[in-house]
């Protein structure tokens, strides 16, 4: 890769393979947490490590290992949690503190344990470029967890940087196999095809690389080099737009990002966050920065109402529902969330309560012509006609060149006749 885009693809990299070694890990040690007085505070410092308050979740998991020094699970959290903070020597040291308490311990998690606990080892020693000793983390961690994916995919890395790609394309191969979907193989498989002058077979890595993570910069760039080694110039020309498309998305974001870091209960920042997501479609992590806003703000109304809305324009009312109702808690006189309810009611055909929503927003704004067609639609829909037609007149008594109710109550007369 060129130096500039293999750092972004680095970057990329590290968050996503971090992250996910964290949620891997919750979900499979949650059975060493379940003692009563730990659980909750240990919740609370994986909700930390989420938003990213991360001196905040050293505390918490430091608090729970005085009462609890051989609290693997813990441990492995503060781990990550260094980690992420690029405090690599701490990390090194509390993940060799596991290896030393699981050797010591007999329990059903602790082959598991030893896997990720060596597969994070050979994530930083990567970081190092101490990839011999990576190496070995990850050979160990594929012998712990052999059916991981993500031990697989390590290795594969590592041959990668190591030039050894027969040995690369083997353990990608092995990482595919465990998990189809797994979307970096595929641009380590572009990379190696294009390493041995197979550009129409690097191709078609990229593109599946983008199809199944249409936001990693680095893809389109790649795509455009097999496209100019193939000649199709009007290809590679068409994949550098994007590829300028997705840098600056990733600046954008990778600034935000920055600033948060420092800042992280900003709700501007987080606001502008999002949209920048929503602009470049990208709308899972759209959702996941306003869920992030709701939860260190929760009593931001516009939070909730962004997200409502978000969720509203994909059509999933029985999500945005409860997000409108928060903004009606928060603040009884929001019209709006009255008109938007009234609306995601008659959708679900619960028309009682769309109507009383609606009846609602219009006591407290009687000029509001807009709940007054949606009032007439929940009549409509039940066959209630002339409460319909009355609503119309009245919402042209209001708003006289309101085309759109003169032609609903002439059609509806004329029904009606």
């Amino acid at each position: 890769m060129e130096t500039g885009s293999k750092h972004h693809h680095w970057m990329t990299q590290k968050c996503i393979r971090s992250v996910l070694l964290i949620l891997t890990t919750i979900l499979c040690l949650m059975p060493a947490i379940s003692r009563t007085q730990t659980a909750p505070n240990f919740q609370q410092g994986v909700e930390y490590v989420k938003l990213r308050l991360y001196p905040q979740a050293v505390d918490t998991f430091k608090a729970i290992l005085s009462q609890e020094p051989t609290n693997v699970a813990v441990h492995f959290q503060l781990a990550n949690v260094y980690k992420l903070q690029d405090e690599l020597e701490l990390a090194i040291e509390t993940f060799n503190d596991i290896l030393r308490i699981a050797d010591s311990e007999n329990g059903s998690t602790t082959e598991r344990l030893y896997g990720l606990t060596h597969l994070a080892l050979s994530e930083i020693y990567c970081k190092q470029s101490k990839l011999d000793i990576a190496e070995q983390h990850a050979k160990e961690a594929i012998h712990r967890c052999p059916t991981d994916a993500d031990t697989h995919y390590r290795l594969g890395y590592i041959y990668t940087h190591q030039a050894k790609l027969d040995a690369a394309l083997a353990a990608f191969k092995n990482t595919l196999a465990r998990n189809p979907d797994f979307s970096e193989v595929h641009e380590w498989l572009g990379l190696i095809a294009l390493m041995q002058h197979k550009p129409k077979e690097a191709v078609s890595h990229y593109q599946m690389a983008i199809q199944k993570k249409p936001y990693v910069q680095s893809a389109y760039y790649n795509l455009a080099k097999a496209y100019r080694l193939l000649g199709n110039t009007a290809a590679a020309t068409e994949q550098l737009k994007l590829f300028e498309q997705m840098k600056s998305y990733y600046d954008r974001t990778y600034a935000i990002e920055g600033a948060l870091a420092e800042d992280p209960t900003n709700t501007t920042l987080r606001l502008k966050l999002a949209e920048v997501h929503l602009a470049h479609k990208h709308i899972a992590a759209a959702i996941a920065t306003y869920q992030a806003l709701i939860r260190l703000n929760p009593t931001f109304t516009t939070g909730y109402d962004k997200l409502a809305r978000l969720y509203m324009s994909l059509n999933m009312p029985e999500q945005a529902i409860p997000l409108f109702q928060k903004v009606l808690e928060l603040n009884p006189n929001a019209v709006e969330a009255h008109v938007r309810l009234g609306w995601l009611y008659t959708v679900l055909k619960a028309f009682d309560k769309a109507e009383s929503h609606l009846q609602t927003a219009i006591e407290k704004m009687p000029q509001l012509t807009l709940a007054y067609h949606g009032l007439a639609e929940v009549y409509i829909k039940q066959r209630h006609f002339q409460k319909a037609i009355d609503v119309y007149r009245h919402i042209l008594q209001i708003e006289p060149e309101d085309s759109d109710a003169r032609k609903a109550l002439h059609n509806l007369e004329r029904q009606k006749k």
